[in-house]
């Protein structure tokens, strides 16, 4: 969830300054030998406890300026296109947001594979404290600012024709560095009715599993004893995960006043329990992406990024848009379509740039981002492309099935004297003393964020089953005119029909049984006043929208239509659920701090407290589904392995593949994807044979090859207003790529005469074959091997200290290991399957020793020692390691 635009516009509150881009920079000081700092080191970022340090052994900045390896780290982050263009990596992400740094992260754990992500907006240095403090994402918002890409709908018809705000984060982190920080996670049905959905699918992608990948970023600390015994708490530590890179806690500070909401819940027959075990009906006080050792936001960019030794073989660039998709014109042997790389720009008036994608293509720009990145390269509906000039490469329905969470607010009086974010919002000197103290001591007001959730049933809300049961039997026999009504509405596809169709045949059954229909919310930020506020949200809306490109400028905003209350039983459901509100207002003990209803007031009831909701409702943040994960008869556009059908090796891993929304937030879910979707990649290439040389390597971008990257480039560079030095370098670049090219193919013909095997198809590697060679019988078969069947992985290499251990790279995997149990030194040479483009030349070179670099206290291959990612036949030159030059 993302704070209120509402709540920020009746504040009057506007955002901090930025970090001036003219301070002076602050001196680093050279690393040490020894980095694991001792618990009185006042330089360690992440010490075990913050509160022991005097105020003067701290530093107020939340990241550790002091970090041995923070000058190799901040180089593999670079603002400069030209360090990446004509280039080539194994792996190019579409975007650096919650899922895309989770991938770049695990996929860069083989120290011989390279990747790329590219993120439209900045890293964040500029508006850390808004970043990191968890109270500033709620008073000193970061959206309408330059990290929130501030979408808005189409006029939303069955909503009063309101144009409405869509923030979504814009930098490093995605929306995860902007949002509310809660961390929870949908009921096992919802995930089960994924499965259901992709019933003959290669991956399995139902509660048990998703679960296991929302573990597995998890790293989970529980508030103190007494803590959750005034608030009530009830926590179950097995339903969580206590290794993973994101950090899932608690404020330090929580308003006396939350601890009336769980037994209010419980007065009406609740059960306070912890949500995250696989049902969401009830009560929590539920975690925050909150580091809890030193109060601030774990995002994608704190949790995978910032604690990881020095990675040669990663780079993000930011400030920079991923506009199209290249393909190069040839398919694999089942006729899949070859991703040869992408485009990026800055800006429409920008030079534009492209970069080669030796393996695979990954979109992770989103919901909004995903869909309009394929749309543009011509991968949607043919009619749509038709009508924008688009030549049309996937004729599928990208755009389609978007859902979202709408929610808003009702607000009761409190007692004279209640103590409530009003007080802080409405006082400077009470803000500028919390925020000393939290540089302080990592306690206070600024801890504090909204955790009290519940989710009533349909029963709870209509207030008995019988009333359930007869609302979900007008529902089903009015189900086939419902979707007539919205295909008619909407213009859908037959196959999405289909999909829609099976979708609410499910969201029927769930009408009477124990899912959260609702998410209700104790706010503590008023309306305007002191007032405490219940939010009330729908989980399952009936609704459908989409999401279109109404133009092949990709910095035009796409037409984004959510279709807000288009089917009744939304409305139906948010009055049920004001009700609802009203009622557990009333009920003791929360009764005596919700005195009176504020807003709308007790006589808004029927029709006119559903203008009310609709004149007052926005987006809760969530949407999903416009890249759904569905079988093509469904309306899908990925496959359960992720990839887009008809493509041979372009994925897109984020919210958008989800096929049915959740009642909860997707944060959680999204991390859950990113990191099962990162362990199929690494079976996909796993699946070879192994090697028994070994060497330590990393890889280093290469140059790029493929003549439909390298033609987008000088395309683009003719276009653009070069220098006619940098034109001359570009040329004198070409001539050494040729010679490059042409050894490599006197090189090629050499090793195929050796080989004398048949080359792997893209999608039949998910079929190894037999002696996992890497031969292949089809696409869309089923893994020779299940994931589920390989051993079990060590311990995740992720602690409280956010500091990487020295495990194996493949160690993250959750549910596979290598085929075969003997240990290999990381970073060792691995064949990926025949399909690399990349030279071996790179322009990321540094003249820096690696002993030295060794000696100094670096690591001398990115995960230590233990195992890399297998080897295969011939394997690769041997690369010493090179921290990446940016400059």
């Amino acid at each position: 969830m993302l704070p209120s635009l509402a709540h920020l516009a009746l504040l009057g509150l506007s955002l901090l300054s930025p970090i001036s881009a003219s301070s002076p920079p602050i001196e680093l000081r050279d690393p040490s030998p020894e980095p694991e700092a001792s618990p009185s080191d006042p330089l360690h970022l992440f010490h075990p406890n913050p509160r022991s340090l005097a105020p003067e052994e701290r530093h107020p900045h939340p990241h550790n300026l002091f970090h041995p390896h923070r000058a190799l780290l901040r180089r593999s982050i670079t603002t400069d296109p030209t360090t990446v263009s004509g280039t080539s990596f194994d792996f190019v992400i579409a975007g650096g947001g919650v899922a895309g740094l989770a991938l770049a992260a695990r996929l860069s754990e083989w120290s011989n594979v390279t990747v790329l992500v590219i993120e439209a907006g900045g890293d964040g240095e500029d508006v850390q404290q808004q970043i990191d403090i968890p109270g500033y994402s709620y008073l000193h918002s970061l959206t309408n600012s330059a990290y929130d890409w501030a979408y808005k709908t189409t006029t939303q018809t069955d909503n009063l024709n309101r144009v409405m705000n869509w923030p979504r984060g814009k930098g490093l982190g995605g929306s995860g560095a902007i949002n509310g920080l809660f961390w929870c996670r949908g009921d096992s049905t919802e995930y089960d009715a994924w499965a259901s959905l992709n019933p003959n699918g290669e991956q399995t992608w139902d509660w048990a599993e998703v679960t296991k990948y929302i573990k597995k970023a998890e790293n989970f600390t529980e508030p103190p004893a007494s803590v959750q015994s005034e608030m009530g708490m009830v926590l179950n530590a097995s339903a969580h995960g206590s290794s993973g890179p994101i950090q899932a806690g608690f404020s330090q500070y929580i308003f006396s006043e939350v601890a009336n909401w769980i037994p209010a819940w419980v007065n009406l027959g609740f059960t306070a329990h912890d949500l995250a075990d696989g049902t969401t009906h009830g009560v929590m006080i539920t975690p925050s992406t909150i580091n809890s050792h030193n109060q601030t936001r774990s995002d994608s960019k704190a949790g995978y990024i910032d604690p990881m030794p020095p990675r040669s073989n990663l780079v993000i660039l930011t400030g920079q848009q991923v506009t199209q998709v290249i393909f190069n014109g040839s398919t694999d042997a089942s006729g899949n379509i070859i991703a040869s790389g992408v485009k990026f720009q800055a800006s429409s008036t920008a030079a534009s740039y492209s970069v080669q994608a030796n393996k695979e293509v990954i979109l992770s720009g989103g919901t909004i981002g995903s869909a309009q990145i394929l749309q543009l390269s011509g991968v949607g509906p043919s009619s749509l492309m038709s009508s924008l000039g688009i030549t049309s490469k996937l004729d599928l329905p990208v755009g389609y099935n978007l859902q979202d969470h709408v929610s808003y607010s009702m607000y009761w009086n409190t007692p004279q004297g209640t103590y409530t974010w009003n007080n802080l919002s409405t006082s400077s000197t009470l803000q500028a003393e919390a925020l000393s103290q939290y540089e302080a001591n990592a306690t206070g007001l600024w801890t504090y964020v909204n955790e009290a959730v519940g989710y009533p049933s349909m029963t709870d809300i209509t207030g008995s089953s019988s009333a359930a049961s007869t609302y979900a039997s007008e529902v089903t026999s009015a189900l086939a005119s419902t979707v007539s009504n919205v295909t008619s509405w909407m213009s859908l596809p037959s196959n999405v029909a289909t999909g829609l169709t099976a979708q609410y045949k499910l969201m029927a059954g769930w009408l009477t049984q124990n899912i959260g229909q609702l998410e209700i919310i104790l706010t503590m930020l008023g309306n305007g006043g002191n007032q405490i506020g219940i939010q009330v949200a729908l989980q399952h809306p009936w609704s459908r929208g989409t999401i279109f490109i109404n133009s092949t400028n990709p910095f035009t905003q796409p037409a984004i239509n959510p279709d807000y209350f288009g089917v009744g039983y939304d409305i139906d459901i948010m009055g049920y659920g004001s009700e609802f509100a009203r009622t557990l207002a009333a009920t003791s003990p929360l009764s005596t701090v919700m005195t009176s209803e504020y807003s709308p007031g007790t006589a808004y009831t029927g029709d006119t407290l559903a203008n009310y909701t609709k004149q007052n409702c926005g987006t809760e943040y969530h949407p999903l589904g416009t890249c759904a994960m569905l079988p093509q008869a469904s309306g899908g556009v990925v496959d359960t392995n992720l990839i887009v059908y008809g493509s041979s090796n372009l994925r897109v891993i984020d919210a958008s593949i989800m096929p049915l929304h959740l009642s909860a937030h997707l944060m959680a879910t999204s991390y859950g994807v990113a990191e099962k979707g990162a362990d199929i990649i690494k079976s996909k290439y796993m699946a070879t044979a192994v090697s028994t040389n070994s060497s330590s390597t990393t890889a280093t971008p290469g140059k790029a090859t493929d003549t439909s990257v390298t033609n987008a480039n000088k395309a683009a560079s003719s276009s653009s207003t070069l220098s006619t030095g940098a034109k001359i370098g570009i040329g004198v670049g070409a001539g050494v790529g040729a010679a490059v090219l042409l050894g490599a193919l006197i090189l090629f013909c050499c090793l195929r005469r050796k080989k004398n095997k048949k080359a792997p198809v893209e999608k039949g590697w998910y079929n190894p074959g037999p002696a996992a060679t890497g031969e292949a019988s089809g696409a869309y078969k089923e893994p020779a091997y299940a994931m589920s069947d390989l051993p079990a992985a060590p311990v995740a290499p992720y602690a409280h200290q956010r500091t990487l251990s020295a495990s194996p790279s493949v160690a993250t995997m959750a549910t596979a290991d290598l085929m075969t149990g003997t240990p290999m030194r990381s970073g060792s040479d691995y064949d990926m399957g025949g399909y690399a483009r990349g030279g071996a030349a790179s322009p990321y070179r540094d003249s820096g020793d690696w002993e030295e670099e060794n000696r100094r206290g670096y690591s001398a291959s990115p995960m230590g020692p233990g195992q890399g990612a297998p080897m295969g036949h011939g394997g690769q030159q041997q690369q010493r390691y090179h921290p990446v030059q940016i400059r």
